[in-house]
């Protein structure tokens, strides 16, 4: 299934930039964008092409920074002091949020969820019928409603906890889960506890077998394991603080972050800088790349002729392009995530045995190992 854009700051020319057709949709953010903008993206998208916007009110954490996000209307003034336990303070919340949706006419709109400090079943439950509340609030207009779902990732090392969760999710009366991971691992670093991503996977194949279409929200690299699990849907964004949840994502200035150009090279499976990119290609690990991508070429181009030249926005283009052809091709078949996984692995042994070393001294591919056990394993949970 199709791809969609994570929205951040300035992300707006990406939406329907040359060589991004694939994507299908775009998360819209109110942290970024005040309402009038959002109203415009969402016109525009209903003008250029059958384009999937989704709305997520973005409140997550109640003591943070969060850009524009208190200039909107559904905004609770008393949001950092408010008993997040009243049934009445989520309903006068949900009411706001849906007039805001009715003036913005999104295709969907995500139901209202906040990180809690403990993810016990009667926050899952409140979650989930603050979530089905929103459902009757929809009725009638042609807004989709979608169930968000916060989990973390330490949450999901049980397996009897991951069919706790996935039992009372099963409940929503949504059309689609929005699930969003949460975890401490920062953007650049990937995730490697083998237990936590084979509960993420089997969490996410258990609601699909539900007959709940999951989007996963905040996807990078790991999308191939969202993607081996059945996820209907998975979305990233430019920035390395769009393609990963953490809080510090929502304490940073809405300018965003991730000023550093990086490459995503599927023959290792990795995000890799310019100066690792000329230690490879003579190894012959880039060509698929190469032929794939548009944007890779532009960067090899730009290499050979001006070596040292920024090329951050261009970075940012060759890693969705790749996303986005990458989910496609995963969901027609052509691609086996194990295999691929495997494959990747036995490419960061060719370089090990030739000392080829990344610039970055924890960039060697001991993740895909755990990568791989989660995709072989979790069935079996």
């Amino acid at each position: 299934m199709p791809a969609y854009h994570q929205m951040g700051h300035d992300s707006e020319n990406l939406l329907f930039a040359d060589g991004l057709e694939r994507y299908s949709g775009a998360i819209l953010s109110p942290i970024n964008y005040e309402e009038a903008r959002v109203a415009l993206q969402i016109e525009r998208a209903r003008e250029a092409r059958d384009f999937d916007t989704v709305f997520d009110p973005q409140l997550y954490y109640p003591r943070t920074e969060r850009g524009v996000l208190r200039e909107w209307d559904y905004f609770p003034d008393d949001f950092d002091t408010a008993d997040l336990s009243s049934s009445q303070w989520w309903s006068t919340l949900c009411q706001r949020l849906r007039d805001t949706c009715v003036r913005l006419r999104p295709s969907a709109v995500c139901s209202p969820a906040i990180v809690p400090a403990t993810y016990s079943d009667d926050y899952f439950a409140t979650t989930l019928q603050v979530g089905n509340d929103f459902v009757s609030l929809l009725a009638g207009t042609d807004i989709s409603p979608i169930q968000t779902v916060i989990v973390s990732y330490a949450e999901l090392s049980n397996p009897t906890r991951v069919r706790t969760i996935a039992s009372i999710v099963s409940q929503a009366k949504a059309a689609r889960v929005f699930l969003v991971l949460t975890g401490e691992t920062e953007p650049r670093r990937e995730l490697t506890d083998t237990e936590q991503l084979k509960g993420a996977m089997k969490l996410i194949s258990l609601l699909e077998g539900a007959r709940l279409p999951v989007v996963v929200g905040f996807c990078s690299s790991d999308v191939i394991l969202w993607k081996a699990a059945g996820a209907s849907f998975c979305s990233t964004g430019k920035f390395f603080n769009l393609r990963r949840f953490t809080r510090a994502r929502f304490e940073e200035p809405a300018a965003g972050g991730g000023q550093l150009p990086y490459w995503f090279e599927e023959s290792l499976y990795a995000f890799v800088r310019e100066s690792d990119i000329l230690r490879i290609r003579p190894h012959g690990l880039i060509d698929g790349t190469l032929e794939r991508n548009p944007f890779a070429m532009e960067i090899i181009r730009r290499l050979e002729a001006n070596p040292g030249q920024a090329w951050i926005a261009l970075g940012w283009r060759q890693y969705l392009c790749w996303f986005a052809d990458f989910e496609e091709r995963v969901a027609n078949g052509s691609i086996s995530p194990g295999r691929l996984l495997q494959s990747a692995e036995a490419a960061w042994i060719q370089l090990s045995d030739n000392d080829v070393l990344m610039e970055e001294v924890r960039n060697d591919g001991s993740w895909l190992r755990p990568w791989r056990r989660a995709v072989a394993e979790f069935r079996s949970l």
